[in-house]
């Protein structure tokens, strides 16, 4: 460490008049020696920058603003010292130190005596530097004036090049902090967030705080959060209840210990009511802190997309969970849905039987089907691959066909299992079973039974479970983007039918296109074989023509044949229908079921929120506008920023500063306080991997 200086004026001016200094270049460095030999470094700025002894600054703030902007041309950072007040608490005299002012703390350490780690080696800042400012009180006003100023320093200045990394400007903006709150919230960690950044930003130098800065304002984040995360949870969700419409929420606490939530806001419960018929309910992924898990319900809208209805976390997989969270969804919306699909778990069989009482309860067909290929090797060790292949083609066509009876499907399946010698294996007997829970043919009888056969629409979900409050956003972003498609894109039509263009008026762009492709093969592939009379029942037989691509890539025409009944009784056949009746028309795959303006709802606390979140876009958009008119137009970038910063004081002035504290800033991005005493505890952490 260099030895402290102390200059007299004497010294000071022998400095300033020693022979052979060169002319001073602003933004640079004087190093020189004192003719005490004592090594010393002088800041070399612009006369307009350099503070004047005597001279009053205004209020303390304005003091300290002044000082910190000497400090950064100057390329060092300054801290606030000691101060001296009246007996009536007013300050009358304050000081601002180098950052590198004091003396370093000296540590004594010995193994032999303490096993404790020993403290971890830093590097050393402190070198007793005397640089400072000291403000006198102007009595009868709120005004200082500098009284004293030694700028000389005994340790070497930042060179410019390095001022973006002096711990002023390390100094997070909050654009940096929110941008590592949504970084954060999208699963971007702070090291990638930091390198996202800098690249919008141009370069690591234009943005304040390095790579561990960001790391450490996340983990700012996670302490904020951490022992009150659940009690910051429930009373978000409560403030959601309270002030959106139709939002609810309904959780359990068991010994004081967060142990299951249930959530769904208005558009679910709309969703629901249009979308109800089969819902997928699943519970596969555990990534969270606590090892809860991620229980979605999911359905298909008109778009033939997933759909989130509801949502809810659970502590544990036991029954008694499940028939609470089935109760708080009976709760929200009233109704059962036609059919529930869930994987083989017994446990939420059994809630599902406690809870529901007329919902058929589907298992899922690809949790059975992925057993397949094991359970048939234990069943036939020696079987050949072949062989093997054969089953597995004659056993999904069997399984997967949702047009045969049920009758039909036990034939063919008993005919299957005789064929390969499996009609004593014991899983095989125990699937055919329970067929009547997982196989197309017994759902015949339920409408819309062939949207769902597998619960992988709820693990798609389930992807992103740790994001509570962006669960619903990107299905319902895709589903605002494809009813836009769906009124201002027209697909191409294949035929000049009155009836075509009618369906392309009703249905979403997806399910036009399986009717389209319908109606087209109706006009081309099929045609009126002879029509025929039997007393008040008119006859029509339909022949559809249909290639089949045989081995060599030969393809061969093959004809079948349809008889269409009608009731002469109830009229003539109308040969030129130009509309689909409207009792065919399932209002599910309708275009028009989701209101625009509920689809679109975002809204946290009711619509206030709306406003500032538009406005501040807004504000944002019309900012970059304006760089993009400017372009790379110097003088005219200077004008636009000379603006924004009058703009800037006219706001300040007119608008109290914020609170920096950190516990006020966080709670302020995240839409919740920290609360004071913790009433609810967060569920024990447990190691997911």
């Amino acid at each position: 460490m260099e030895p402290e200086i102390d200059i007299s004026n004497e010294e000071q001016i022998e400095i300033q008049n020693a022979e052979g200094i060169d002319t001073p270049i602003v933004g640079t460095t004087c190093k020189k020696e004192t003719p005490g030999s004592s090594l010393y470094y002088a800041p070399i700025v612009d006369e307009s920058l350099l503070p004047v002894v005597g001279k009053n600054y205004g209020t303390l703030e304005e003091c300290e603003k002044m000082y910190r902007l000497y400090a950064f041309h100057a390329c060092f950072d300054i801290r606030k010292s000691t101060q001296k007040t009246t007996k009536s608490g007013l300050v009358k005299q304050k000081y601002y130190l180098c950052n590198r002012g004091g003396v370093p703390i000296k540590v004594n350490f010995d193994t032999l005596q303490s096993s404790k780690k020993p403290i971890r080696k830093s590097n050393m800042e402190c070198t007793g530097c005397r640089a400072r400012v000291k403000f006198d009180w102007v009595y009868g006003t709120n005004t200082f004036i500098l009284s004293d100023f030694p700028e000389h320093h005994n340790h070497e200045l930042l060179p410019q090049e390095y001022r973006h990394l002096s711990k002023a400007e390390r100094q997070m903006k909050y654009a940096e902090q929110l941008f590592v709150y949504h970084s954060s919230v999208s699963n971007i960690g702070p090291t990638k967030a930091y390198e996202v950044y800098s690249n919008m930003k141009g370069s690591e130098k234009d943005v304040h705080g390095t790579v561990t800065d960001f790391r450490n304002w996340r983990l700012d984040l996670n302490v904020f959060i951490n022992a009150s995360d659940s009690q910051m949870l429930v009373y978000k969700m409560e403030e959601r209840k309270k002030y959106v419409p139709g939002f609810s929420f309904e959780y359990k606490l068991e010994k004081s210990q967060l142990h299951s939530i249930f959530w769904a806001d208005e558009v679910a419960k709309c969703n629901y009511k249009e979308f109800s018929d089969i819902i997928s309910f699943d519970a596969t992924y555990r990534m969270n802190r606590y090892n809860m898990k991620f229980v979605p319900f999911t359905g298909i809208d008109n778009h033939h997309r997933c759909v989130t209805i509801a949502a809810g976390l659970i502590r544990d997989e036991i029954a008694e969970s499940y028939t609470w969270l089935l109760t708080c969804f009976m709760k929200t919306f009233g109704k059962e849905p036609n059919m529930i699909v869930t994987d083989q778990d017994k446990s939420m069989a059994i809630a599902i039987k406690a809870v529901f009482k007329t919902a058929k309860h589907r298992l899922c067909m690809w949790h059975i089907m992925r057993k397949v290929p094991s359970k048939i090797q234990e069943a036939i060790p020696t079987i050949e691959d072949e062989v093997e292949k054969d089953f597995k083609n004659r056993l999904n066509k069997l399984v997967w066909n949702m047009y045969i009876e049920p009758n039909v499907f036990e034939e063919r399946w008993e005919k299957l299992m005789h064929d390969f010698s499996l009609k004593n294996d014991s899983w095989f007997k125990h699937t055919f079973d329970i067929r009547s829970t997982w196989i197309p043919a017994y759902f015949i009888d339920t409408e819309m039974f062939s949207l769902m056969r597998t619960t992988s629409r709820s693990e798609s979900e389930n992807a992103f479970c740790f994001k509570l409050y962006k669960i619903c956003s990107k299905s319902r972003s895709k589903q605002e983007s494809l009813d836009a498609q769906t009124i201002k894109k027209n697909p191409k039509l294949l035929t000049q039918l009155k009836i075509e263009k009618h369906a392309l008026k009703v249905y979403t762009h997806a399910i036009f296109a399986i009717v389209q492709k319908e109606i087209y093969e109706a006009l081309y592939s099929y045609l009126l074989d002879k029509m025929d009379k039997e007393e008040e029942t008119e006859i029509y037989v339909v022949k559809e023509e249909k290639e089949k691509t045989k081995e060599g890539s030969n393809k061969e025409k093959q004809f079948f044949h349809y008889k269409v009944l009608h009731n002469s009784k109830e009229g003539s056949m109308n040969k030129n229908i130009e509309e689909i009746p409207e009792k065919y028309i399932m209002r599910h795959w309708r275009r028009d079921i989701i209101p625009p303006e509920l689809r679109s709802r975002r809204n946290r606390y009711g619509n206030e929120n709306i406003v500032v979140q538009d406005s501040v876009n807004e504000i944002t958009l019309v900012v970059y506008d304006c760089v993009e008119l400017v372009g790379s137009d110097e003088k005219m970038l200077k004008v636009v920023l000379e603006k924004l910063k009058l703009l800037k004081k006219e706001v300040e002035a007119q608008v109290p500063k914020p609170s920096k504290k950190k516990d006020y800033i966080i709670g302020n991005m995240i839409g919740v306080s920290k609360p004071s005493t913790i009433e609810i505890q967060n569920s024990p952490v447990r190691n997911y991997k």
